[in-house]
């Protein structure tokens, strides 16, 4: 299957065929069966993440030391996009705590309705178990021969309604020792009603955020609206921005490389390359060949290897080709993972706005840029088509939608060539 794959890379230039059989063997040893993960194991990720962190943090830094020397237009963008994206994440992880919370609320007011209603309904039955041995207690000894009732009944009822009680009273005593587990159940109920209180103030905190970083957006696209427009059909500026995606692929990749190399072969029943928390195999990823969703549902406005046009439709002459796919879509539409992975990149880059970038295993890498929002960090493991990112127009992009690209080894191929019927 690996090879499958290599051969089916091999437009975009994939590796001799001897580096190739090494990929398909570090692919086959990454994929075990399942199984738990030691916690030597989660440590070892761990510090993976924490290295990645801070050599992506190195990146940046250099990244942004580059751009400094020569600013552009959508740079003033940077600042309320990214804030944009951070607001718009905390008021999603927020919605979710809110759900979560009144969940919880929820089974504890059914809880506490449950107790209640079985404590009335046990104290209701003793009290007609008492008033009926009341009433058998005072029966006098001429009122069963009145009644036609035989000898001895009365005591046979007597001895009947004390067993009854009884069994009651056992019950009622069993439902007050749960009467500290009601207490306890409405303090629960108070502290997550309180939980819930803070969570709506700092929902509200957020959306007030979110707008007046939207208004300072708004109004940096006003400001500059021309100069963007400029640095769009400028084939200086995207020759740029391509070689700036290009080298901070290339510098990930290398680093990736090297987690994986120190990386020691899982031992049989160490579990799956997702549950250990990395990236999956190459041969996991072939077999998306013709199978593979695109991120967003959009219209598909530009393809791999097309010119670039510029706003009226033209060609932009000597303008570099699309290496990935534009895919028109509203603003704030859900972008899924196109396979499982693990993030290697969350954050704003000149061109491609709040970008984040997968790591499928074995250089295989997927890019999303233009995002409003980001709805993970670095080191997190995302599953297949789980929403990873909203739809923007970061980056100073003309037009909402998603730039979407497929990468095997630092090379850019054609995402169409693996996606299903649409």
């Amino acid at each position: 299957m690996t090879l499958l794959l290599a051969a089916a890379l091999a437009a975009v230039g994939s590796d001799a065929p001897g580096q190739q059989d090494r990929a398909a063997r570090h692919a086959d040893a990454q994929d075990p069966a399942g199984g738990p993960v030691t916690a030597q194991r989660k440590q070892k990720l761990q510090d993976e993440q924490r290295e990645l962190r801070a050599r992506v943090a190195q990146l940046k830094k250099r990244l942004a030391e580059a751009q400094a020397a020569h600013s552009e237009a959508s740079d003033a963008l940077a600042e309320s996009e990214t804030a944009i994206s951070a607001a718009n994440r905390r008021l999603r992880e927020l919605a979710q705590a809110r759900r979560q919370v009144e969940t919880q609320i929820g089974a504890l007011q059914h809880r506490q309705q449950t107790t209640r209603s079985r404590q009335g309904a046990h104290e209701l039955a003793v009290g007609q178990m008492i008033r009926t041995q009341f009433n058998l207690q005072n029966r006098q000894p001429w009122q069963e021969l009145l009644d036609g009732s035989a000898p001895g009944g009365a005591a046979r009822d007597r001895m009947y309604v004390d067993r009854v009680i009884h069994e009651e009273l056992r019950q009622i005593g069993d439902l007050r020792q749960r009467h500290d587990e009601l207490v306890q159940l409405e303090s629960q109920s108070r502290e997550r009603k309180a939980e819930l209180a803070t969570i709506a103030t700092e929902e509200k905190a957020s959306r007030a955020q979110l707008l007046k970083q939207q208004a300072a957006r708004k109004a940096t696209l006003a400001r500059l609206s021309q100069q963007i427009v400029a640095q769009r059909r400028s084939v200086a500026a995207l020759e740029q921005d391509e070689a700036r995606l290009s080298s901070l692929i290339d510098q990930i990749s290398r680093l990736l490389a090297e987690q994986a190399h120190r990386r020691p072969p899982p031992h049989p029943g160490s579990g799956s390359a997702a549950s250990r928390g990395e990236a999956p195999n190459l041969a996991a990823f072939s077999e998306l060949r013709g199978k593979m969703e695109l991120p967003v549902d959009g219209q598909l406005s530009a393809r791999f290897g097309a010119s670039r046009r510029d706003e009226d439709g033209q060609p932009q002459t000597g303008a570099p080709t699309w290496k990935g796919l534009f895919l028109r879509a509203p603003a704030g539409a859900e972008v899924h993972a196109v396979a499982a992975g693990r993030v290697v990149f969350a954050d704003w880059l000149r061109g491609f706005g709040n970008l984040m970038i997968l790591d499928h295993g074995n250089g295989l890498l997927s890019v999303y840029g233009n995002n409003e929002t980001l709805l993970h960090g670095i080191g997190d493991v995302v599953q297949a088509r789980e929403v990873i990112a909203s739809v923007g127009s970061t980056g100073g992009s003309q037009d909402s939608g998603l730039y979407f690209e497929l990468r095997y080894q630092g090379k850019p191929f054609d995402p169409l060539a693996w996606v299903g019927p649409r």
